[in-house]
């Protein structure tokens, strides 16, 4: 599997977002809650530029199967991943209905233009390689810290990361993975791993800096 490859490769990047202490904190259930909400803000903004750009990916698309595949991904950041985190703020008296006055962090802006940019702008392995990172990661944080699950007192970031530990959420990335695997070529791995890697360093920053409340300012 070349996939398995960008994994390696990749590997010591990918391990500090899966033990970054916004991720331990919020399976622990120990994340200040002030954090959360800053999260949930953030989340916001992210998943719906993530709509738009998964809506390109598929126009790029020319085989059926996958499409569907594609759109499958889609129906679900859409109808349940969105419907529970409109819960969440809804929950904790955040309007989403004016998000555009949320303050946002800068890994956030430039995370969500480089992947709308990177499948605009290239062509469909890329985007798609770009894209990967955001799911196949929190699926991996969800099989590191399951464990601390088990003690988490907290009902809200238990539900939330209980999530990522559904089996229809592997099988989500597990087709993505699948869709990535029948586009890399040895002529094509270096900028796809590129572009892999690009995201895997965005993911860190987002947590990071929602760690640490940093909304983009002068």
């Amino acid at each position: 599997m070349q996939f398995k490859r960008f994994v390696e490769e990749t590997e010591d990047n990918w391990k500090k977002v899966i033990e970054h202490q916004f991720v331990k904190e919020i399976f622990k259930g120990d994340l200040k809650e002030d954090i959360f909400k800053f999260y949930l803000k953030q989340d916001y903004y992210y998943l719906n530029q993530s709509m738009r750009n998964m809506a390109v990916l598929i126009s790029k698309q020319q085989n059926i199967k996958a499409k569907q595949k594609l759109i499958a991904v889609l129906y679900s950041e859409a109808n349940v991943e969105f419907a529970e985190l409109e819960k969440l703020l809804e929950f904790y008296n955040i309007d989403a209905d004016h998000y555009e006055k949320f303050e946002l962090s800068y890994a956030n802006i430039s995370y969500s233009n480089y992947l709308l940019a990177v499948s605009s702008q290239n062509n469909f392995a890329e985007g798609l390689a770009a894209l990967i990172p955001c799911y196949w990661l929190y699926l991996k944080i969800a099989e590191k810290h399951a464990d601390k699950l088990k003690t988490n007192q907290n009902g809200i970031y238990k539900n939330w990361a209980s999530v990522f530990k559904r089996k229809e959420f592997k099988k989500l990335v597990e087709d993505l993975i699948n869709l990535l695997e029948a586009e890399i070529t040895e002529d094509n791995f270096a900028m796809l791993k590129y572009h892999f890697n690009n995201s895997i360093k965005f993911e860190y920053h987002f947590f990071d800096e929602v760690y640490h409340k940093k909304s983009w300012k002068i």
